[in-house]
């Protein structure tokens, strides 16, 4: 995925003598003709929702893997 450091971009813009309102216009403008965006990103507190439902069902598929193994070795 491409991604674009859109205040940096802004910046440099304002830099070479762009106004704010033209440079962050010029922005958008690239975002969207390359398919990038805000809809493209994700929070911290997504990931970290995220990472915290992996790791419960890793978790519970342990816990699986255990009972399995308990049950085989009482049976043998």
């Amino acid at each position: 995925m491409a991604t674009l450091d859109t205040h940096r971009s802004v910046t440099k813009l304002q830099d070479a003598g762009a106004p704010e309102p033209l440079a962050t216009a010029t922005v958008d403008v690239v975002e969207e003709a390359v398919g990038i965006g805000t809809r493209d990103y994700v929070t911290k507190d997504y990931l970290r929702a995220e990472l915290h439902r992996q790791t419960v069902l890793l978790g519970g598929v342990g816990i699986a893997i255990a009972g399995v193994a308990l049950t085989i070795a009482e049976l043998t």
